[in-house]
C-alpha cells in the first residue's frame, strides 16, 4: 500500500500541524506504516488518553477516501518522503507532515523565494511599497510566497502574476475552500505557474488557531521573510519570528511614523535586528552571490535605476552639493584605482580588464568581445555592479 495512506491516517489522528506526529515517528524508527501498525496494536504507551482515542476511532478507510477526494478535485497530495516535498521544510522544527497542492512546489527548491507578510489593512504608505517592492522582486525573478489573504498578501501574489512570475500561497483552510472570497479565481491563476498549498484537509474552514500554525510553512519555504507594516499583535510578527527560529533573514519596511502605533511591530523587529528594507536592492543584496544566476539581470539594472531616481530639486541640489564636496578626492582616487581581480572568476577578471582598456561599453559590445552570450554577460555585470567595481551609465553603458 501507498505509504501516503498511512502519512494521512497520522494527520488525521493528531490533527494539522501537531508536532506529536513527529514525537510519534521518532518511537517506531520514522516509518509510518509501521508507527500505523504499532499505534493500532496498542503499543504506545506514550500517547495521552485523548490521543488512543483518537487513534481507536480513526481508520485507514478514512485516508483511502481522502485520496479519492483529492484525486477527483486535481488535488495533489504531497507527503514528507515524497521526492517532490520541498528540502527547505524538512530542516524546519515540526514540518507538516504531508501538504495539499494545486500546482508544483518542487520549483521553489532552487530559486530566490522571499516571503512577504504584514497587515490586512495597510495604509495608504504600506500599500504603495509593498506594490512597488513586491514588483520590483517580481521582475528580476524573486518568488514571492505569502498567505493569500487580503491586504499585503494578496498585493504580493498579483505583483508576481502581473510580472508573469510563479508565486505560492500558503492557506490557513482546506485548499478547497473558497476563503477568502475575493480571492477564488486568482487561486487558480497562481495554480498554473506557482502553487497553492496547505497542510489542512481539503474542507477545513478557516479558523483563527490555523493561521498561526500556517505562518511557519510560509517562512519555512523562504531564505527570508518581508515584513511590511505590523502591529505588536499582527499575524506577520509570528510568520517573523518563525523566520528567525528557523534562521532564515528577517527584512522590515521602515514605518511612515514612528508614532503610529500599526507600525510598532516593525519597529520592534528593526530594534531586534531586523534589516531595514529601502527597496528591492537590500533584499538582493544578501542572495546575489548564490543565486546570481537566477535573476533577470537586466531588469535588476533597469529597477535599481528607476529606484536610484532624485525626483525632487532639493534633493538634486543636495546631491550636487554633497558630490562636489568630494570631487577632488574622488577623481584622485580614480586615477590611481586598481581594483583587485583576485576574488572575481575568470570572465568577470576579462570583463573588468574590457572595462580598464575602453572605459564604457555596452554589454552588447562586451558580448560580443568575450563570445558570451548577452544574457550571461548582463549577469555579470549586475553582480559586479553589486560587489561596486561596475556602474551603470545612461544608454545602458557600463564603466568602471
Amino acid at each position: 500500500m501507498d505509504s501516503s495512506v498511512y502519512w494521512i491516517w497520522l494527520v488525521q489522528c493528531f490533527g494539522a500541524g501537531n508536532s506529536r506526529i513527529w514525537e510519534a515517528l521518532s518511537h517506531f524508527g520514522g516509518d509510518p506504516e509501521t508507527a500505523y501498525n504499532e499505534i493500532k496494536a496498542k503499543k504506545a504507551d506514550f500517547l495521552t488518553e485523548w490521543e488512543r482515542k483518537s487513534a481507536e476511532t480513526t481508520h485507514l478507510k478514512q485516508s483511502e477516501e481522502m485520496i479519492s477526494y483529492c484525486e477527483l478535485k486535481d488535488i495533489d497530495i504531497v507527503c514528507f518522503d515524497d521526492e517532490r516535498y520541498p528540502n527547505r521544510l524538512k530542516g524546519i522544527f515540526n514540518p507538516p507532515a504531508l501538504l495539499f497542492c494545486m500546482g508544483d512546489i518542487s520549483f521553489i527548491e532552487n530559486e530566490i523565494s522571499i516571503a512577504v507578510v504584514g497587515t490586512r489593512h495597510p495604509s495608504p504608505y504600506s500599500i504603495k511599497f509593498a506594490q512597488k517592492i513586491c514588483g520590483e522582486l517580481s521582475k528580476v525573478g524573486v518568488v514571492i510566497v505569502s498567505g493569500f489573504a487580503l491586504g499585503i498578501d494578496s498585493m504580493a501574489h498579483q505583483a508576481a502574476l502581473k510580472n508573469h512570475v510563479p508565486t505560492v500561497a500558503v492557506l490557513g483552510c482546506g485548499i478547497d475552500v473558497p476563503y477568502p472570497k475575493e480571492n477564488t479565481q486568482v487561486k487558480k491563476v497562481i495554480a498554473k505557474n506557482g502553487a497553492v498549498i496547505s497542510e489542512f484537509f481539503p474542507g477545513t474552514p478557516p479558523s483563527g488557531k490555523n493561521f498561526p500554525v500556517r505562518n511557519r510553512i510560509i517562512s519555512g519555504l523562504c531564505l527570508g521573510t518581508l515584513v511590511i507594516e505590523a502591529g505588536l499583535k499582527s499575524g506577520a510578527l509570528i510568520t517573523a519570528e518563525c523566520a528567525l527560529q528557523q534562521g532564515r533573514d528577517v527584512f522590515c519596511v521602515p514605518p511612515a511614523d514612528l508614532f503610529d502605533e500599526r507600525y510598532s511591530g516593525v519597529i520592534r523587529l528593526i530594534r531586534d535586528g531586523a534589516i531595514p528594507t529601502f527597496s528591492h536592492i537590500d533584499i538582493l543584496y544578501e542572495y546575489y552571490q548564490n543565486f546570481s544566476h537566477k535573476l533577470n539581470a537586466a531588469n535588476v539594472y533597469e529597477s535599481y535605476a528607476v529606484s536610484q531616481e532624485i525626483k525632487n530639486a532639493d534633493e538634486i541640489k543636495s546631491h550636487n552639493e554633497y558630490n562636489n564636496s568630494k570631487a577632488n578626492n574622488i577623481i584622485e582616487e580614480k586615477d590611481t584605482a586598481k581594483y583587485d581581480t583576485s576574488e572575481l572568476d575568470e570572465q568577470q577578471a576579462e570583463i573588468v580588464k574590457l572595462l580598464e582598456k575602453n572605459g564604457s561599453l555596452l554589454a552588447d559590445e562586451l558580448s560580443a568581445m568575450l563570445e558570451a552570450d548577452v544574457s550571461e554577460v548582463l549577469s555579470q555585470l549586475t553582480e559586479l555592479e553589486l560587489l561596486g567595481i561596475v556602474t551603470a551609465q545612461a544608454g545602458k553603458r557600463y564603466s568602471l
